[in-house]
């Protein structure tokens, strides 16, 4: 069995300042283009009056969405078009003209 790494991420601390996805490209020596994590920030809310006094129902979360580059991708075998594969470097990749 090959050893498989990962990203671990405690969601309750992350404030969405993105450096795990530089600290994945640097590891790797990926290209600007290529984006294997992404944090996707998700806010909402809005004024609220509460008897004469205005407040903020404000909130904010972040969620880190990476491809796991499993062993044994379920993902591709699913894909409808094939674009979906896994390369000889264990790369999950999605081939956008394809897709």
């Amino acid at each position: 069995m090959t050893t498989q790494y990962g990203f671990f991420i405690d969601s309750s601390r992350c404030t969405g300042c993105k450096t795990c996805e530089l600290a994945c490209k640097d590891y790797k020596d990926l290209t600007p283009d290529v984006s294997f994590r992404r944090i996707y920030e998700y806010a909402g809310g809005d004024w609220q009056e509460d008897n004469g006094v205005w407040h903020q129902n404000v909130f904010a979360y972040y969620l880190s969405i990476a491809c796991n580059h499993c062993e044994d991708p379920a993902c591709t075998k699913v894909c409808p078009s094939g674009a979906m594969h896994k390369r000889e470097d264990g790369f999950v990749v999605v081939d956008e003209d394809v897709c």
